[in-house]
């Protein structure tokens, strides 16, 4: 198991900061989030707990998706990040 760092970038959904977490897998630390924070529920991941299409997720400033997708492992001293999806133009 890895201590990483994770941060959830929301609006007034969750306003934590970064949280400390162990795990060996990058779904597994927000999993874990999910668990002690319920509001994210829904919220950074679907209702069967899977990573949603529409928010970008990262592993140390890179994409989970060129590292292991949710699977992607983790490390001491990684920083997952989570943003919601933006739009704009």
């Amino acid at each position: 198991m890895a201590k990483v760092t994770v941060r959830v970038y929301m609006t007034e959904e969750f306003k934590e900061g970064a949280v400390p977490l162990t795990a060996s897998t990058y779904v597994e630390a927000l999993r874990s989030l999910v668990a002690q924070y319920p509001v994210l529920r829904g919220i950074i991941l679907t209702g069967d707990l899977k990573l949603r299409r529409d928010y970008i997720y990262l592993l140390n400033g890179r994409s989970v998706e060129f590292l292991g997708k949710e699977e992607a492992p983790l490390n001491d001293g990684d920083v997952i990040a989570v943003f919601p999806p933006v739009g704009g133009g």
